[in-house]
């Protein structure tokens, strides 16, 4: 009886070590899960005004060229750019980015120089219809 008792809380030990090794290496590999102290992204909205397509291909690839910005979406309906990213992200950069490449904002003048190399369907100030 000795020897089955034995037996069988040898195998249950055994099962059990088994079982928990995996959870021993996941936990000594490093990765820990965000805590309350992780950074989380920001989000800011600007309104930029655009025309058709290519307006929201050099809107969202500007915004994206701004440090710390990780996405861009411009709704060409809306002209609003929703923009996501990190802590280091600047409303302002962003902003003063989109005026260099020809689109003001809600908190910029578009360059001149800019607006001017933008093509003839991009030129909003023009009366040029949204496609």
């Amino acid at each position: 009886m000795k020897s089955i008792t034995k037996n069988i809380f040898s195998s249950v030990l055994s099962l059990m070590l088994l079982m928990g090794l995996p959870a021993i290496s996941s936990a000594q590999s490093g990765t820990t899960a965000p805590g309350p102290s992780a950074k989380t992204d920001v989000t800011i909205t600007l309104l930029v005004p655009g025309v058709c397509g290519m307006c929201k291909d050099r809107i969202e690839s500007t915004a994206m060229d701004v440090s710390g910005v990780k996405k861009a979406e411009w709704d060409q309906k809306t002209d609003s750019l929703v923009v996501v990213g990190s802590a280091k992200m600047d409303k302002q950069k962003v902003a003063d980015a989109l005026a260099k490449a020809g689109y003001r904002s809600d908190l910029a003048k578009a360059d001149p120089k800019g607006y001017s190399k933008l093509p003839g369907c991009c030129k909003y100030d023009s009366g040029a219809k949204k496609e």
